[in-house]
Protein backbone atom coordinates (compact mmCIF):
# COMPACT_ATOMS: atom_id res chain seq x y z
CA UNK A 1 0.00 0.00 0.00
CA UNK A 2 1.31 3.13 -0.79
CA UNK A 3 1.52 5.31 1.97
CA UNK A 4 2.90 8.79 0.37
CA UNK A 5 5.40 10.77 -1.29
CA UNK A 6 8.83 12.04 -0.42
CA UNK A 7 11.43 14.05 -1.54
CA UNK A 8 14.61 12.24 -2.69
CA UNK A 9 17.70 14.90 -3.52
CA UNK A 10 19.51 11.96 -5.25
CA UNK A 11 17.13 9.96 -7.34
CA UNK A 12 14.01 12.64 -7.78
CA UNK A 13 14.46 14.12 -10.73
CA UNK A 14 12.64 13.70 -13.49
CA UNK A 15 15.53 12.93 -15.87
CA UNK A 16 16.31 10.12 -13.23
CA UNK A 17 15.97 6.32 -14.45
CA UNK A 18 15.90 5.03 -11.02
CA UNK A 19 13.20 5.42 -8.34
CA UNK A 20 13.99 4.86 -4.84
CA UNK A 21 10.61 3.16 -2.38
CA UNK A 22 10.71 3.19 1.32
CA UNK A 23 9.17 -0.05 2.83
CA UNK A 24 8.96 -1.40 6.57
CA UNK A 25 11.68 -3.27 8.10
CA UNK A 26 9.86 -6.00 8.50
CA UNK A 27 8.43 -6.50 4.95
CA UNK A 28 11.77 -5.73 3.43
CA UNK A 29 12.78 -9.45 5.80
CA UNK A 30 10.21 -10.82 4.32
CA UNK A 31 10.90 -9.81 0.60
CA UNK A 32 14.55 -10.98 1.07
CA UNK A 33 13.88 -14.40 2.49
CA UNK A 34 11.26 -15.40 0.18
CA UNK A 35 11.45 -19.14 -1.28
CA UNK A 36 10.77 -17.58 -5.05
CA UNK A 37 13.65 -15.33 -4.65
CA UNK A 38 16.47 -17.54 -6.68
CA UNK A 39 19.13 -14.49 -5.85
CA UNK A 40 18.65 -11.47 -4.19
CA UNK A 41 19.96 -8.15 -5.84
CA UNK A 42 21.00 -6.12 -3.30
CA UNK A 43 23.38 -3.17 -2.80
CA UNK A 44 24.09 0.52 -1.28
CA UNK A 45 24.57 3.85 -1.41
CA UNK A 46 28.09 5.20 -0.55
CA UNK A 47 28.03 8.93 -0.01
CA UNK A 48 32.10 10.40 -0.43
CA UNK A 49 33.39 13.67 0.50
CA UNK A 50 36.52 14.32 -0.71
CA UNK A 51 38.56 17.86 -2.19
CA UNK A 52 39.46 16.08 -5.54
CA UNK A 53 36.30 14.82 -6.96
CA UNK A 54 37.77 14.57 -10.08
CA UNK A 55 40.42 12.10 -9.24
CA UNK A 56 38.69 10.79 -6.74
CA UNK A 57 36.06 9.37 -9.93
CA UNK A 58 38.76 7.88 -11.66
CA UNK A 59 40.64 6.15 -9.03
CA UNK A 60 37.45 3.92 -8.00
CA UNK A 61 36.46 3.98 -11.34
CA UNK A 62 37.42 0.13 -11.20
CA UNK A 63 35.60 -0.50 -7.86
CA UNK A 64 32.14 0.90 -9.33
CA UNK A 65 31.79 -1.61 -12.12
CA UNK A 66 28.76 -3.10 -11.16
CA UNK A 67 27.68 0.10 -9.81
CA UNK A 68 24.07 1.52 -11.40
CA UNK A 69 25.47 4.71 -11.15
CA UNK A 70 28.50 6.85 -9.74
CA UNK A 71 27.85 10.76 -10.32
CA UNK A 72 29.42 13.91 -8.19
CA UNK A 73 27.58 16.08 -6.71
CA UNK A 74 27.63 18.21 -9.79
CA UNK A 75 26.21 15.73 -11.71
CA UNK A 76 23.23 15.06 -10.14
CA UNK A 77 22.23 18.75 -9.76
CA UNK A 78 22.45 18.22 -13.73
CA UNK A 79 20.15 15.51 -13.79
CA UNK A 80 17.51 18.34 -12.40
CA UNK A 81 18.15 20.57 -15.69
CA UNK A 82 14.79 19.77 -17.13
CA UNK A 83 12.93 20.56 -13.38
CA UNK A 84 14.91 23.85 -13.73
CA UNK A 85 13.86 24.28 -17.20
CA UNK A 86 10.07 25.48 -15.34
CA UNK A 87 11.74 28.00 -12.67
CA UNK A 88 13.89 28.92 -15.38
CA UNK A 89 11.23 30.46 -17.44
CA UNK A 90 9.08 31.56 -14.71
CA UNK A 91 11.83 33.61 -14.23
CA UNK A 92 12.51 35.36 -17.49
CA UNK A 93 8.51 35.46 -17.67
CA UNK A 94 8.96 37.11 -14.28
CA UNK A 95 11.90 39.81 -15.58
CA UNK A 96 9.51 40.39 -18.50
CA UNK A 97 6.82 41.24 -16.31
CA UNK A 98 9.17 43.59 -14.51
CA UNK A 99 10.38 45.36 -17.94
CA UNK A 100 6.67 45.92 -18.69
CA UNK A 101 5.57 47.28 -15.20
CA UNK A 102 8.03 49.93 -15.77
CA UNK A 103 7.15 50.48 -19.28
CA UNK A 104 3.61 50.89 -17.49
CA UNK A 105 4.88 53.03 -14.66
CA UNK A 106 6.15 55.24 -17.24
CA UNK A 107 3.46 55.97 -19.10
CA UNK A 108 1.77 56.63 -15.91
CA UNK A 109 4.08 59.62 -14.53
CA UNK A 110 4.07 60.29 -18.05
CA UNK A 111 0.36 61.22 -18.40
CA UNK A 112 0.52 62.37 -14.90
CA UNK A 113 2.34 65.50 -15.73
CA UNK A 114 0.39 66.49 -18.79
CA UNK A 115 -2.89 66.50 -17.07
CA UNK A 116 -1.01 68.58 -14.27
CA UNK A 117 0.91 70.89 -16.61
CA UNK A 118 -1.05 74.36 -15.18
CA UNK A 119 0.22 73.43 -11.44
CA UNK A 120 3.60 73.11 -12.55
CA UNK A 121 3.53 76.50 -14.70
CA UNK A 122 1.98 77.74 -11.63
CA UNK A 123 4.62 76.43 -9.20
CA UNK A 124 7.26 77.87 -11.37
CA UNK A 125 5.75 81.41 -11.66
CA UNK A 126 6.28 81.72 -8.07
CA UNK A 127 9.53 80.41 -8.01
CA UNK A 128 9.76 77.04 -7.15
CA UNK A 129 12.53 75.42 -8.60
CA UNK A 130 12.53 71.88 -10.72
CA UNK A 131 14.15 69.66 -7.84
CA UNK A 132 11.38 70.65 -5.32
CA UNK A 133 8.79 70.03 -8.17
CA UNK A 134 10.08 66.99 -9.02
CA UNK A 135 10.54 65.79 -4.86
CA UNK A 136 6.65 66.32 -4.35
CA UNK A 137 5.91 64.08 -7.19
CA UNK A 138 8.75 61.78 -5.71
CA UNK A 139 7.10 61.80 -2.19
CA UNK A 140 3.50 60.64 -3.80
CA UNK A 141 5.57 57.73 -5.59
CA UNK A 142 7.27 56.83 -2.70
CA UNK A 143 4.59 56.69 -0.95
CA UNK A 144 2.81 54.36 -3.75
CA UNK A 145 5.93 52.15 -4.11
CA UNK A 146 5.79 51.47 -0.46
CA UNK A 147 2.46 50.42 -0.02
CA UNK A 148 2.62 48.23 -3.51
CA UNK A 149 5.58 46.78 -2.11
CA UNK A 150 4.24 45.74 1.30
CA UNK A 151 1.36 44.42 -0.52
CA UNK A 152 3.57 42.28 -2.92
CA UNK A 153 5.52 40.82 0.12
CA UNK A 154 2.33 39.72 1.80
CA UNK A 155 1.12 37.79 -1.28
CA UNK A 156 4.62 36.80 -2.33
CA UNK A 157 4.56 34.05 -0.04
CA UNK A 158 0.97 32.28 -0.98
CA UNK A 159 2.13 33.41 -4.69
CA UNK A 160 5.26 31.45 -4.02
CA UNK A 161 4.09 28.45 -2.58
CA UNK A 162 1.60 28.12 -5.47
CA UNK A 163 4.67 28.53 -8.32
CA UNK A 164 6.30 26.30 -6.66
CA UNK A 165 3.59 24.06 -6.38
CA UNK A 166 3.10 24.72 -10.71
CA UNK A 167 7.18 24.57 -11.29
CA UNK A 168 8.18 21.24 -10.33
CA UNK A 169 7.34 18.85 -7.03
CA UNK A 170 10.78 17.19 -7.25
CA UNK A 171 13.23 20.13 -6.29
CA UNK A 172 14.47 20.63 -2.77
CA UNK A 173 14.97 23.92 -2.07
CA UNK A 174 15.94 25.46 1.77
CA UNK A 175 13.07 27.57 3.24
CA UNK A 176 15.81 29.37 5.34
CA UNK A 177 15.66 33.55 5.60
CA UNK A 178 12.71 33.83 2.98
CA UNK A 179 11.19 36.65 4.57
CA UNK A 180 14.38 38.23 5.51
CA UNK A 181 15.76 37.72 1.33
CA UNK A 182 11.65 38.75 0.34
CA UNK A 183 12.50 41.85 2.57
CA UNK A 184 15.37 43.06 0.81
CA UNK A 185 13.81 41.98 -2.66
CA UNK A 186 11.45 44.98 -1.73
CA UNK A 187 13.74 47.45 -0.74
CA UNK A 188 15.60 46.81 -4.15
CA UNK A 189 12.93 46.82 -5.86
CA UNK A 190 11.25 50.54 -4.14
CA UNK A 191 14.96 52.04 -4.73
CA UNK A 192 15.04 51.06 -9.01
CA UNK A 193 11.28 52.25 -8.87
CA UNK A 194 11.91 56.33 -7.32
CA UNK A 195 15.36 56.28 -9.38
CA UNK A 196 13.24 55.51 -12.74
CA UNK A 197 10.66 57.77 -10.92
CA UNK A 198 13.36 60.57 -10.61
CA UNK A 199 14.26 59.98 -14.90
CA UNK A 200 11.09 60.06 -15.56
CA UNK A 201 9.94 63.23 -13.95
CA UNK A 202 12.70 65.04 -15.75
CA UNK A 203 10.10 66.32 -18.46
CA UNK A 204 9.47 69.23 -15.31
CA UNK A 205 12.59 70.94 -16.39
CA UNK A 206 11.82 71.32 -19.61
CA UNK A 207 8.19 73.03 -18.74
CA UNK A 208 7.66 76.90 -18.81
CA UNK A 209 5.03 78.71 -16.85
CA UNK A 210 3.94 80.07 -20.39
CA UNK A 211 2.85 76.65 -21.05
CA UNK A 212 0.19 76.82 -19.02
CA UNK A 213 -1.26 79.67 -20.44
CA UNK A 214 -0.73 78.14 -23.95
CA UNK A 215 -2.50 74.50 -22.55
CA UNK A 216 0.38 72.61 -21.84
CA UNK A 217 2.52 73.20 -25.59
CA UNK A 218 5.04 75.62 -26.43
CA UNK A 219 3.55 76.95 -29.87
CA UNK A 220 6.88 75.88 -31.27
CA UNK A 221 7.68 73.10 -33.47
CA UNK A 222 10.87 72.49 -36.05
CA UNK A 223 9.93 69.52 -38.02
CA UNK A 224 7.54 68.67 -40.30
CA UNK A 225 4.24 66.51 -38.07
CA UNK A 226 3.57 64.48 -41.11
CA UNK A 227 5.08 61.98 -42.81
CA UNK A 228 2.83 60.90 -45.10
CA UNK A 229 1.21 62.91 -47.84
CA UNK A 230 -3.02 62.50 -47.58
CA UNK A 231 -3.46 63.71 -51.31
CA UNK A 232 -1.29 60.21 -52.48
CA UNK A 233 -3.05 58.19 -50.24
CA UNK A 234 -5.77 55.75 -51.06
CA UNK A 235 -6.74 55.27 -47.11
CA UNK A 236 -9.53 56.16 -45.47
CA UNK A 237 -9.47 59.26 -43.49
CA UNK A 238 -9.30 57.64 -40.53
CA UNK A 239 -6.92 54.71 -41.50
CA UNK A 240 -4.49 57.46 -42.94
CA UNK A 241 -4.84 60.17 -39.77
CA UNK A 242 -4.31 56.52 -37.77
CA UNK A 243 -1.54 55.12 -39.61
CA UNK A 244 0.42 58.87 -39.85
CA UNK A 245 0.21 59.10 -36.38
CA UNK A 246 2.32 55.82 -35.76
CA UNK A 247 4.79 56.97 -38.67
CA UNK A 248 4.97 60.65 -37.37
CA UNK A 249 5.73 59.21 -33.67
CA UNK A 250 7.54 56.19 -33.75
CA UNK A 251 8.84 56.37 -30.30
CA UNK A 252 5.53 56.98 -28.61
CA UNK A 253 3.92 53.99 -30.78
CA UNK A 254 6.97 51.97 -30.62
CA UNK A 255 7.18 51.99 -26.73
CA UNK A 256 3.77 49.90 -26.94
CA UNK A 257 4.71 47.93 -29.86
CA UNK A 258 7.80 46.83 -28.14
CA UNK A 259 5.84 46.13 -24.98
CA UNK A 260 3.11 44.17 -26.96
CA UNK A 261 6.01 42.03 -28.91
CA UNK A 262 7.72 41.25 -25.06
CA UNK A 263 4.62 40.00 -24.11
CA UNK A 264 3.68 37.79 -27.12
CA UNK A 265 7.13 36.76 -27.05
CA UNK A 266 6.76 34.99 -23.94
CA UNK A 267 3.33 33.51 -24.81
CA UNK A 268 4.60 32.11 -28.28
CA UNK A 269 7.89 30.33 -26.77
CA UNK A 270 6.02 28.43 -24.47
CA UNK A 271 3.40 27.43 -27.21
CA UNK A 272 6.22 25.96 -29.66
CA UNK A 273 8.19 24.45 -26.44
CA UNK A 274 4.71 23.08 -24.87
CA UNK A 275 3.56 21.90 -28.83
CA UNK A 276 7.06 19.89 -29.72
CA UNK A 277 6.73 18.49 -26.38
CA UNK A 278 3.61 16.96 -27.23
CA UNK A 279 4.38 16.00 -30.87
CA UNK A 280 6.30 13.16 -30.62
CA UNK A 281 8.63 14.94 -32.52
CA UNK A 282 11.52 14.12 -29.87
CA UNK A 283 11.45 10.77 -30.69
CA UNK A 284 14.73 10.85 -32.56
CA UNK A 285 16.16 12.80 -29.45
CA UNK A 286 15.67 9.90 -27.38
CA UNK A 287 17.38 7.24 -29.66
CA UNK A 288 14.38 5.45 -30.16
CA UNK A 289 12.77 4.21 -33.30
CA UNK A 290 9.12 5.65 -34.21
CA UNK A 291 6.10 4.43 -33.07
CA UNK A 292 2.59 4.72 -32.90
CA UNK A 293 1.81 3.60 -29.73
CA UNK A 294 3.30 1.68 -26.54
CA UNK A 295 2.48 -0.02 -23.57
CA UNK A 296 3.83 -1.25 -20.46
CA UNK A 297 4.72 -5.07 -20.36
CA UNK A 298 5.42 -7.70 -17.45
CA UNK A 299 9.76 -7.94 -17.90
CA UNK A 300 10.46 -10.81 -15.46
CA UNK A 301 11.21 -13.09 -18.11
CA UNK A 302 13.78 -10.75 -19.49
CA UNK A 303 15.96 -10.32 -16.80
CA UNK A 304 17.59 -14.11 -17.21
CA UNK A 305 20.36 -15.38 -19.01
CA UNK A 306 17.52 -16.31 -21.91
CA UNK A 307 16.56 -13.01 -21.57
CA UNK A 308 17.04 -11.69 -24.83
CA UNK A 309 15.76 -14.58 -26.73
CA UNK A 310 12.75 -15.01 -24.22
CA UNK A 311 12.10 -11.08 -25.63
CA UNK A 312 12.72 -11.91 -29.31
CA UNK A 313 10.21 -14.82 -29.06
CA UNK A 314 7.49 -12.47 -27.20
CA UNK A 315 7.72 -9.71 -29.56
CA UNK A 316 6.75 -12.19 -32.66
CA UNK A 317 4.28 -14.31 -31.01
CA UNK A 318 2.71 -10.42 -29.98
CA UNK A 319 3.22 -9.33 -33.46
CA UNK A 320 1.37 -12.59 -34.98
CA UNK A 321 -1.79 -12.32 -31.84
CA UNK A 322 -2.09 -8.48 -33.46
CA UNK A 323 -1.77 -9.54 -36.73
CA UNK A 324 -4.62 -11.98 -36.22
CA UNK A 325 -6.93 -8.87 -34.62
CA UNK A 326 -6.22 -6.72 -37.71
CA UNK A 327 -3.79 -4.98 -36.65
CA UNK A 328 -0.54 -5.78 -38.08
CA UNK A 329 2.07 -4.40 -36.54
CA UNK A 330 5.69 -4.40 -35.72
CA UNK A 331 6.62 -4.83 -31.62
CA UNK A 332 10.14 -3.49 -30.56
CA UNK A 333 11.94 -2.91 -27.41
CA UNK A 334 15.18 -1.26 -25.60
CA UNK A 335 16.67 -2.91 -22.96
CA UNK A 336 19.42 -0.87 -20.67
CA UNK A 337 22.44 -2.07 -18.80
CA UNK A 338 25.26 -0.76 -17.44
CA UNK A 339 28.27 -1.64 -18.07
CA UNK A 340 32.08 -0.88 -17.92
CA UNK A 341 33.56 0.71 -20.96
CA UNK A 342 37.47 1.06 -21.93
CA UNK A 343 39.60 2.72 -24.18
CA UNK A 344 42.95 2.93 -23.76
CA UNK A 345 43.47 4.49 -20.36
CA UNK A 346 40.23 5.79 -19.88
CA UNK A 347 37.79 3.60 -17.92
CA UNK A 348 33.83 4.25 -17.55
CA UNK A 349 30.79 2.84 -16.71
CA UNK A 350 28.22 3.42 -19.35
CA UNK A 351 24.81 3.92 -19.91
CA UNK A 352 24.05 0.92 -22.80
CA UNK A 353 20.89 -0.25 -24.83
CA UNK A 354 20.06 -3.06 -27.43
CA UNK A 355 17.37 -2.91 -29.54
CA UNK A 356 14.66 -6.05 -30.24
CA UNK A 357 12.85 -5.89 -33.33
CA UNK A 358 14.44 -3.08 -34.56
CA UNK A 359 17.37 -2.65 -37.01
CA UNK A 360 20.15 -0.23 -36.60
CA UNK A 361 18.92 1.76 -39.05
CA UNK A 362 15.78 3.05 -37.48
CA UNK A 363 17.67 5.27 -35.62
CA UNK A 364 19.45 8.58 -36.08
CA UNK A 365 22.90 9.06 -36.29
CA UNK A 366 24.62 12.27 -36.29
CA UNK A 367 28.36 11.09 -37.86
CA UNK A 368 29.41 7.71 -39.43
CA UNK A 369 27.16 4.75 -40.59
CA UNK A 370 25.01 2.66 -38.23
CA UNK A 371 26.31 -0.35 -36.77
CA UNK A 372 26.18 -3.43 -39.29
CA UNK A 373 27.34 -6.38 -37.57
CA UNK A 374 27.42 -7.60 -34.11
CA UNK A 375 30.85 -6.70 -33.46
CA UNK A 376 29.50 -2.42 -34.16
CA UNK A 377 28.69 0.19 -31.44
CA UNK A 378 27.42 3.63 -31.96
CA UNK A 379 28.00 5.91 -28.81
CA UNK A 380 26.73 9.37 -28.00
CA UNK A 381 29.35 12.30 -28.08
CA UNK A 382 29.05 12.97 -24.49
CA UNK A 383 30.79 9.19 -23.88
CA UNK A 384 32.59 9.34 -26.83
CA UNK A 385 34.53 12.40 -25.58
CA UNK A 386 34.60 10.69 -21.98
CA UNK A 387 36.56 7.69 -23.35
CA UNK A 388 38.48 9.85 -25.96
CA UNK A 389 37.47 7.50 -28.62
CA UNK A 390 36.05 8.33 -32.00
CA UNK A 391 35.00 6.50 -35.18
CA UNK A 392 37.10 3.74 -36.07
CA UNK A 393 38.63 2.63 -32.33
CA UNK A 394 38.55 0.08 -31.00
CA UNK A 395 37.09 -0.41 -27.47
CA UNK A 396 36.49 -3.66 -24.41
CA UNK A 397 33.57 -3.82 -23.32
CA UNK A 398 33.53 -5.59 -19.85
CA UNK A 399 30.17 -8.28 -19.90
CA UNK A 400 29.42 -11.30 -16.91
CA UNK A 401 30.96 -13.87 -20.15
CA UNK A 402 33.92 -11.89 -20.53
CA UNK A 403 36.05 -8.82 -22.06
CA UNK A 404 34.49 -8.42 -25.38
CA UNK A 405 35.98 -5.44 -28.06
CA UNK A 406 33.91 -3.64 -30.50
CA UNK A 407 34.29 -0.64 -33.32
CA UNK A 408 32.61 2.30 -33.20
CA UNK A 409 31.25 3.07 -36.29
CA UNK A 410 29.17 6.03 -35.66
CA UNK A 411 28.14 8.93 -33.19
CA UNK A 412 24.62 9.47 -31.99
CA UNK A 413 22.92 12.03 -29.75
CA UNK A 414 20.41 11.28 -27.00
CA UNK A 415 18.37 12.76 -24.05
CA UNK A 416 18.51 9.55 -21.93
CA UNK A 417 21.21 9.82 -18.88
CA UNK A 418 21.91 13.02 -19.38
CA UNK A 419 23.21 12.63 -23.24
CA UNK A 420 25.29 9.47 -22.13
CA UNK A 421 24.35 6.23 -24.12
CA UNK A 422 26.17 2.96 -26.17
CA UNK A 423 23.98 1.51 -28.57
CA UNK A 424 24.63 -2.38 -29.89
CA UNK A 425 23.78 -4.30 -33.07
CA UNK A 426 20.50 -5.82 -32.51
CA UNK A 427 22.49 -9.47 -33.44
CA UNK A 428 25.01 -8.99 -30.58
CA UNK A 429 24.75 -12.15 -27.69
CA UNK A 430 24.25 -10.35 -24.06
CA UNK A 431 23.81 -11.60 -21.09
CA UNK A 432 20.31 -9.88 -20.09
CA UNK A 433 20.84 -11.15 -16.30
CA UNK A 434 23.17 -7.70 -16.34
CA UNK A 435 20.53 -5.20 -17.22
CA UNK A 436 18.91 -2.76 -14.88
CA UNK A 437 15.85 -1.66 -17.18
CA UNK A 438 13.98 -1.23 -19.91
CA UNK A 439 11.58 0.96 -21.81
CA UNK A 440 8.11 0.46 -22.53
CA UNK A 441 7.31 -1.53 -25.51
CA UNK A 442 7.06 0.10 -28.80
CA UNK A 443 4.31 -0.91 -31.45
CA UNK A 444 4.30 0.67 -35.06
CA UNK A 445 1.53 -0.79 -36.85
CA UNK A 446 2.64 -1.43 -40.63
CA UNK A 447 -0.82 -0.48 -42.14
CA UNK A 448 -0.27 3.53 -41.84
CA UNK A 449 -3.05 4.32 -39.46
CA UNK A 450 -4.44 7.67 -38.71
CA UNK A 451 -4.88 9.21 -35.66
CA UNK A 452 -8.97 8.18 -35.11
CA UNK A 453 -7.63 5.03 -35.57
CA UNK A 454 -5.22 4.49 -33.17
CA UNK A 455 -7.28 5.64 -30.44
CA UNK A 456 -9.76 2.96 -31.90
CA UNK A 457 -6.69 0.50 -31.42
CA UNK A 458 -5.73 1.60 -27.82
CA UNK A 459 -9.52 0.90 -26.80
CA UNK A 460 -9.49 -2.41 -28.49
CA UNK A 461 -6.08 -3.74 -27.12
CA UNK A 462 -7.69 -2.51 -23.65
CA UNK A 463 -10.02 -4.41 -23.74
CA UNK A 464 -8.21 -8.14 -25.14
CA UNK A 465 -5.01 -7.23 -23.24
CA UNK A 466 -5.94 -6.11 -19.71
CA UNK A 467 -2.41 -7.63 -19.07
CA UNK A 468 -0.96 -4.52 -20.78
CA UNK A 469 -0.60 -1.25 -18.93
CA UNK A 470 0.14 1.93 -19.18
CA UNK A 471 -1.06 2.11 -22.73
CA UNK A 472 0.19 5.67 -24.60
CA UNK A 473 0.18 7.09 -28.19
CA UNK A 474 4.20 8.08 -28.83
CA UNK A 475 3.74 11.95 -28.28
CA UNK A 476 2.17 11.33 -24.63
CA UNK A 477 5.28 8.92 -24.28
CA UNK A 478 7.31 11.15 -24.71
CA UNK A 479 5.75 14.07 -22.77
CA UNK A 480 5.90 11.69 -19.60
CA UNK A 481 10.01 10.83 -20.56
CA UNK A 482 10.18 14.91 -20.51
CA UNK A 483 8.08 15.35 -17.39
CA UNK A 484 7.35 18.99 -17.38
CA UNK A 485 5.17 19.44 -20.08
CA UNK A 486 1.81 19.31 -18.50
CA UNK A 487 3.44 22.56 -15.80
CA UNK A 488 4.46 24.06 -18.84
CA UNK A 489 1.53 23.81 -20.32
CA UNK A 490 0.11 25.39 -17.00
CA UNK A 491 2.61 27.88 -17.10
CA UNK A 492 1.57 29.43 -20.80
CA UNK A 493 -2.00 29.58 -19.55
CA UNK A 494 -0.70 31.87 -16.98
CA UNK A 495 1.56 33.62 -19.13
CA UNK A 496 -1.66 34.01 -21.60
CA UNK A 497 -3.98 35.64 -18.62
CA UNK A 498 -1.06 38.14 -17.41
CA UNK A 499 -0.58 38.81 -21.51
CA UNK A 500 -4.17 39.64 -22.01
CA UNK A 501 -4.51 41.73 -18.15
CA UNK A 502 -1.09 43.47 -19.01
CA UNK A 503 -2.36 44.81 -22.83
CA UNK A 504 -5.32 45.89 -21.54
CA UNK A 505 -3.73 48.08 -18.68
CA UNK A 506 -1.37 49.28 -21.49
CA UNK A 507 -3.82 50.36 -23.99
CA UNK A 508 -5.88 51.80 -21.41
CA UNK A 509 -3.16 54.04 -19.95
CA UNK A 510 -1.92 55.22 -23.18
CA UNK A 511 -5.25 56.19 -24.86
CA UNK A 512 -6.03 58.04 -21.80
CA UNK A 513 -2.31 59.89 -21.76
CA UNK A 514 -3.31 60.82 -25.76
CA UNK A 515 -6.55 61.85 -25.30
CA UNK A 516 -5.49 64.44 -22.25
CA UNK A 517 -2.56 65.30 -24.90
CA UNK A 518 -4.81 65.75 -27.62
CA UNK A 519 -7.53 68.08 -26.69
CA UNK A 520 -7.03 70.50 -29.08
CA UNK A 521 -6.87 68.29 -32.45
CA UNK A 522 -10.20 66.36 -30.90
CA UNK A 523 -11.95 69.74 -30.53
CA UNK A 524 -10.57 70.77 -34.03
CA UNK A 525 -12.05 67.52 -35.54
CA UNK A 526 -15.42 68.40 -34.21
CA UNK A 527 -15.68 71.79 -35.34
CA UNK A 528 -14.86 70.48 -38.89
CA UNK A 529 -17.90 68.31 -38.64
CA UNK A 530 -16.24 64.87 -38.07
CA UNK A 531 -19.04 62.69 -35.81
CA UNK A 532 -17.90 60.72 -32.52
CA UNK A 533 -17.94 57.52 -33.91
CA UNK A 534 -15.51 58.14 -36.22
CA UNK A 535 -12.59 59.79 -33.51
CA UNK A 536 -13.50 56.24 -31.87
CA UNK A 537 -12.79 54.96 -34.78
CA UNK A 538 -9.42 56.88 -35.60
CA UNK A 539 -8.54 56.17 -32.16
CA UNK A 540 -9.21 52.34 -32.11
CA UNK A 541 -7.68 52.02 -35.98
CA UNK A 542 -4.17 53.89 -33.93
CA UNK A 543 -3.96 50.04 -31.28
CA UNK A 544 -5.13 47.86 -34.22
CA UNK A 545 -2.60 48.62 -36.26
CA UNK A 546 0.10 48.57 -33.70
CA UNK A 547 -1.14 45.55 -32.68
CA UNK A 548 -1.01 44.10 -35.79
CA UNK A 549 2.56 45.36 -35.92
CA UNK A 550 3.75 43.76 -32.51
CA UNK A 551 1.80 40.29 -34.10
CA UNK A 552 4.14 40.61 -36.83
CA UNK A 553 7.13 41.01 -35.52
CA UNK A 554 6.38 38.42 -32.77
CA UNK A 555 5.55 36.01 -34.87
CA UNK A 556 9.19 36.27 -36.94
CA UNK A 557 11.24 36.34 -33.74
CA UNK A 558 9.21 33.33 -32.22
CA UNK A 559 11.06 31.06 -33.58
CA UNK A 560 14.28 32.03 -33.10
CA UNK A 561 13.86 33.48 -30.00
CA UNK A 562 12.74 29.85 -29.26
CA UNK A 563 15.80 28.49 -30.37
CA UNK A 564 18.38 30.87 -28.58
CA UNK A 565 16.15 30.43 -25.19
CA UNK A 566 15.14 26.78 -25.21
CA UNK A 567 18.27 24.76 -27.70
CA UNK A 568 20.41 25.68 -24.55
CA UNK A 569 18.48 23.49 -22.29
CA UNK A 570 18.22 20.60 -24.48
CA UNK A 571 21.96 21.00 -25.15
CA UNK A 572 23.22 20.29 -22.01
CA UNK A 573 21.46 17.40 -22.35
CA UNK A 574 23.32 15.60 -24.91
CA UNK A 575 21.73 17.17 -28.17
CA UNK A 576 24.13 18.60 -30.30
CA UNK A 577 21.39 19.58 -33.51
CA UNK A 578 18.93 22.38 -33.41
CA UNK A 579 15.53 20.98 -31.84
CA UNK A 580 13.14 21.20 -34.62
CA UNK A 581 10.15 23.00 -33.14
CA UNK A 582 6.79 22.43 -34.13
CA UNK A 583 4.33 25.23 -34.50
CA UNK A 584 0.50 25.16 -33.28
CA UNK A 585 -0.79 27.82 -36.33
CA UNK A 586 -4.15 28.46 -34.86
CA UNK A 587 -2.98 28.22 -30.95
CA UNK A 588 -0.74 30.92 -32.27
Amino acid sequence: TLAGKFMDAVLGANASSIQRFIIGEEDYEKFISAENIEKFYGGEFIYIHSMDTEKLLSQITPLTENAILTMDRSAIKFTYVIDMLVTGILLVVSLVLIAVAFVVLRFTISFTLSEEFREIGVMKTIGIRNLKIRGLYLTKYVALAVIGAMIGLVFSFPFGNMLMEISSKSIIIGSQNTIFVNIICVMFVIGIILLFCFNCTSKVKKMTPIDAVRNGQSGERFRKRSVMRLEKSRLSDVSFLALNDIASSPKRFGIIALTFVLCLLCLLILSSTVSTMKSGTLINAFHLAECDIVINVNTKDFFTKEGHENLENFLEEMEEKFKQDGMPSRWMQEVMLKLPVSHGDNMVNMFTQQGSGTTADMYTYMEGTPPQSAKEVALTRISADKLKANIGDTITIKTIDGDKKYIITAIYQSLYNMGEGLQFHEDETINYIQAIGITYTQIQFTDNPDDKEIERRIEKIKERYPEFKGIKTCSEYLASLLGVTDTLDAIKNMVAIFTIILAAMITVLMERSFIAKEKGEIALMKAFGMHNAKIYTYHILRFVFVGIIATIIAELLALPFTHLFIDPIFKMMGLELAVDYVMNPFEM
